[in-house]
C-alpha cells in the first residue's frame, strides 16, 4: 500500500476514535439528565454483555452481529477504531511516551515479551469470563473495558484507581491493557485469527520500524503480523521504506521475499502452527477452569441479602448475575439514593447498587435507573408497574416514634406516603396527648407498602422511627 493511503487510514482511525469517544461522553452526561435519558450502546450492544442477558430484540441482535462480523472480516477493528477505553489508553500512551522511553523496565527491553504477545493472558481471562457470564461470579464486571471507562468518567474511587493503573501501564508498554489483559479484545482476537481482510508484510528492509507497533503485532523478523493482536491502527506502516504492507485477501497476499528487500509476493504465509493452537487452547481451557472455581466458590458463599435494591428488582440472583457494576444508575439517580455496595455483603454483591433513603426516598414517578441500566439488571417497567412493585416494606419502631414515645400527634409519614390508598394509616388507640387530644397511632398496611422510603426519609424522629427492610 502507498504511504499516502496508509497515512489517510491512520488519520481516519484517529478521527473515528475521537468521534466515538465524544459519542460515549455525550451519552454518559446525557444520562445524568432525568428528563433526557439515553441508553449506553457501548454496553447494550456488546457481545459479552449480551451473553449475560440475551434479549430477543432484532435491534440488539443485529448490532451484536455487526460487531462480530466486523471482527471476522477485519479483525480487532473495534479495539483500534471504536473502543472508548482503547482511545483513552492511547492518549495516555502518547502523553507518557517520554517517561516510558526512559524507563529501564519498559517491556520493549525484554525479548521474552514476545511469548506474552503470542499467547496473551487475556485468553485465560476470556475463558473465565465465558464460563461466569451465566453465573453470579462477577468476573466480566471487573474486566470489561467499557464498564471501567464508565467508572472512570463517573469519578468513582474504583474508576480512579483503575485510571491510575492505566497510567502505570503506560510507563511500561503501549496499549498494555489491550495487548495482554482485555478479555473483550481476546474475544475479537479469536475471531480475527483468520480475518477475510488481513494486513500482511509482503516486503521488508529490516529497518525495525515495525517495533513501533502499539500491540507488538508486527514481527518483521518472521515477516508476520499476528492478526489476533493487530488493531489496524496504521500507526507506523506509512514510514515503511519498502512499502511492504498489504491489506488483502488471503489468496492474493504474498509473503516476504527471500532476501527481504523486494516487494515481489512469494507464497502465502503458513497458517498458525499446531503448537500455537494448542497453547492458546490450553490458556482458554485454563480460564474456563478458573471460571468454574470462581463459580463454585461463589455458590458456597452465597447469602440472603438484606440490601434494598433499585425499584423493579424482584429476583436477587438474576440481578446479581446481570448487574454490570457500571455505576450508571448511581450517577443518574436524581435523588442520589442509589449507593455502591462494599465488600461487607460478599464478593457476589461487590459494587452492586443498593438504596439508602436518607435524605430522600425513591420518587414515586421516577424511572431513571430502569431507563439507564444497560443490561436490564434493573428491569424496565411501565410506570404503573413500577409504582406497584415493592422494593421492601416499612416497619415502625414504636420505641422511637414520637407518637408512642412522647404521646405527640405526628402526621408526617401518613402525609408523605405516595400510595393512593395510603400504606400508613392512623388509628385512635384510646389514649390522649398531653393536651388532651385523641392520640392517633400510625399503623402499617404491609400489603400496600411499596418500600419507597419516603416515609423513612421524612421522619422527624431521632433516631428515625420508620425504616424500610428488604422483607
Amino acid at each position: 500500500m502507498k504511504p499516502k493511503t496508509l497515512q489517510r487510514l491512520k488519520v481516519a482511525r484517529i478521527v473515528s476514535q475521537a468521534l466515538f469517544f465524544a459519542l460515549f461522553l455525550f451519552i454518559f452526561f446525557r444520562s445524568l439528565d432525568p428528563f433526557a435519558v439515553v441508553e449506553n450502546p457501548f454496553l447494550r450492544f456488546d457481545p459479552l454483555v449480551f451473553l449475560t442477558n440475551p434479549e430477543a430484540k432484532l435491534g440488539i441482535i443485529a448490532a451484536v452481529a455487526v460487531l462480530l462480523i466486523l471482527a471476522l472480516l477485519l479483525g480487532r477493528v473495534f479495539c483500534g477504531w471504536i473502543c472508548p477505553l482503547g482511545s483513552l489508553t492511547e492518549a495516555l500512551d502518547f502523553v507518557l511516551s517520554p517517561l516510558r522511553r526512559r524507563n529501564p523496565l519498559s517491556l520493549r527491553r525484554f525479548p521474552q515479551r514476545r511469548l506474552l504477545v503470542r499467547y496473551p493472558v487475556s485468553l485465560l481471562l476470556l475463558g473465565a469470563v465465558l464460563l461466569t457470564v451465566f453465573t453470579q461470579a462477577p468476573v466480566l464486571q471487573f474486566f470489561h473495558p467499557n464498564v471501567w471507562i464508565i467508572r472512570i468518567v463517573s469519578l468513582s474511587s474504583a474508576g480512579l484507581v483503575f485510571l491510575g493503573l492505566l497510567v502505570l501501564f503506560a510507563l511500561f508498554a503501549r496499549r498494555l491493557w489491550c495487548t495482554y489483559l482485555c478479555p473483550l479484545g481476546a474475544l475479537y482476537g479469536l475471531l480475527a485469527r483468520f480475518p477475510l481482510l488481513r494486513l500482511r508484510i509482503t516486503a521488508c528492509s529490516s529497518c525495525g520500524r515495525c517495533d513501533r507497533c502499539p500491540t507488538e503485532a508486527a514481527d518483521y523478523r518472521n515477516r508476520e503480523i499476528m492478526a489476533h493482536q493487530c488493531l489496524l491502527c496504521f500507526d507506523y506502516e506509512a514510514s515503511c521504506p519498502a512499502e511492504g504492507f498489504r491489506l488483502s485477501l488471503p489468496e492474493t497476499a504474498g509473503a516476504g521475499s527471500p532476501n527481504g528487500r523486494t516487494g515481489r509476493p512469494d507464497s502465502v504465509p503458513p497458517s498458525p502452527s499446531r503448537r500455537s493452537f494448542l497453547i492458546n487452547g490450553v490458556l482458554l481451557a485454563a480460564g474456563l477452569a478458573v471460571g468454574g472455581l470462581l463459580t463454585g466458590a461463589g455458590a458456597l458463599r452465597r447469602r440472603v441479602t438484606t440490601l434494598l435494591r433499585p425499584p423493579g428488582v424482584v429476583d436477587e440472583a438474576r440481578f446479581v448475575e446481570n448487574c454490570l457494576r457500571c455505576f450508571q444508575c448511581v450517577r443518574s439517580c436524581p435523588n442520589q439514593i442509589i449507593k455502591i455496595t462494599g465488600g461487607g455483603h460478599g464478593f457476589a454483591s461487590l459494587y452492586t447498587p443498593h438504596l439508602e433513603f436518607r435524605p430522600y426516598g425513591c420518587d414515586y414517578f421516577c424511572q431513571v435507573c430502569q431507563q439507564v441500566c444497560p443490561n436490564r439488571a434493573i428491569p424496565l417497567q411501565t410506570l404503573e408497574r413500577k409504582q406497584s412493585t415493592p422494593i421492601g416494606v416499612a416497619r415502625i419502631d414504636t420505641d422511637a416514634c414520637v407518637v408512642y414515645r412522647d404521646r405527640l400527634n405526628c402526621l408526617v409519614c401518613e402525609e408523605v406516603c405516595p400510595v393512593p390508598e395510603k400504606a400508613i394509616r392512623y388509628e385512635l388507640g384510646g389514649q390522649r396527648t398531653g393536651d388532651g387530644e385523641p392520640l392517633r397511632e400510625p399503623k402499617m398496611v404491609p400489603e400496600l407498602c411499596i418500600g419507597c422510603g419516603i416515609c423513612e426519609a421524612r421522619c422527624p424522629a431521632e433516631p428515625v422511627a420508620i425504616r424500610v427492610f428488604a422483607s
